[in-house]
């Protein structure tokens, strides 16, 4: 499928694979240090007390919830692959269910291993819709309707989890209602914001020179994704959970994994205490390392003793990182590579205002 003209007045283009040179090697040295750790806490635990216990429950942990930790990572995965479906659909662009995963997988491994702050995973992606026949604006405006499913439901579900706990007197305000009262700001000011992103889009609209095209489609882009997200809102497109699957599936893979290692903290507080951890993934560190750090504050502040919650983070990261890496990282080697069933349909564009023409195969 030929690749088509990039719209004048569109986003930058994305006509180039993302960069994954040294990937291969990032999942090599994150699978190091996890085996690192495993051989040094065996070393070290007949010599350490509370080493040589965390040890025993390493040995005496249940097989059976690591299984159900590795089930629900899929439905996790699932749920983005829904959300990724029905915005593409959106835009007019029908892909084969196994092309559905291997953009997805590609860009959480682009997200999670490449040290960008997320935008490894945008980039990726961005790529992988224009490859299959979606002019540069929509790519990008379909790509922007995707982070906003997921990324509301993540505001959304720290509001409701922390307003719950806080009711229910689980965990300190800081970790419950303060981080809720944020989260409901937030949703609150981008609610509000809608009108005036949409007239920062009109007026930006005839901007001229490159560089003043590219920072002046910012604000259409973005105003094309919240529309996608209103629309499949009002149309009532079950997919739209799939961001909230996407969240609490892998939190749920966390307190599968305390189970494994013989605790048993509320599902609630370990869901707050992985929303918060996760926060640290904004931090440009390859393979998410910074989070483990978050979710094995967060457990312990919560309740959970400390080497049930390493064990479990250390888990958690392993089988929501490190066991999608090597597939992920083969698919994103693989982004440029366009499904010959992919189709590019005639859609209904009349209601958006900024987005040109889509384009056909």
């Amino acid at each position: 499928m030929a690749d088509p003209p990039i719209a004048p007045s569109g986003p930058p283009s994305h006509d180039e694979a993302p960069h994954v040179g040294g990937l291969f090697k990032r999942i090599l040295i994150g699978i190091g240090v996890m085996v690192a750790l495993i051989v040094a806490v065996r070393l070290l635990a007949p010599h350490v007390g509370f080493l040589d216990e965390t040890w025993d429950k390493v040995r005496q942990g249940d097989p059976v919830w690591l299984v159900v930790a590795v089930v629900l990572e899929g439905f996790s995965f699932a749920g983005y692959v829904l959300v990724f479906n029905a915005t593409a659909r959106r835009a007019g662009l029908r892909l084969p269910r196994f092309t559905s995963w291997r953009i997805v997988l590609a860009g959480v491994a682009a997200t999670r291993l490449l040290a960008t702050a997320g935008a490894g995973g945008i980039a990726s992606t961005t790529y992988a819709l224009r490859r299959h026949g979606l002019d540069a604006r929509h790519a990008a405006a379909t790509v922007a309707a995707q982070i906003a499913i997921i990324y509301v439901w993540f505001i959304l579900l720290i509001a409701v989890a922390g307003a719950a706990l806080f009711v229910a007197g689980h965990g300190h305000n800081a970790i419950t209602i303060v981080p809720a009262g944020i989260a409901a700001l937030i949703l609150l000011v981008a609610a509000l914001g809608r009108p005036l992103l949409r007239r920062l889009a009109d007026r930006s609209a005839e901007r001229e020179g490159r560089v003043a095209r590219i920072l002046a489609s910012v604000p259409g882009t973005l105003d094309d994704g919240v529309h996608t997200v209103s629309t499949l809102v009002r149309e009532r497109d079950s997919a739209i959970f799939g961001g909230a699957l996407w969240w609490l599936a892998d939190a749920a893979v966390l307190w599968a994994a305390c189970h494994a290692f013989g605790a048993s903290p509320n599902v609630l507080d370990v869901t707050m205490a992985y929303l918060i951890g996760q926060v640290a993934n904004l931090l440009p560190i390859p393979g998410g390392l910074g989070v483990e750090a978050g979710l094995l504050g967060m457990l312990i502040a919560f309740g959970v003793s400390g080497d049930i919650a390493v064990l479990a983070s250390l888990t958690q990261r392993l089988v929501s990182t490190w066991l999608p890496a090597l597939p992920g990282a083969v698919a994103l080697v693989a982004i440029g590579r366009p499904s010959p069933d992919a189709e590019v349909v005639p859609v209904d564009d009349d209601d958006r205002p900024h987005g040109p023409a889509h384009a056909t195969a």
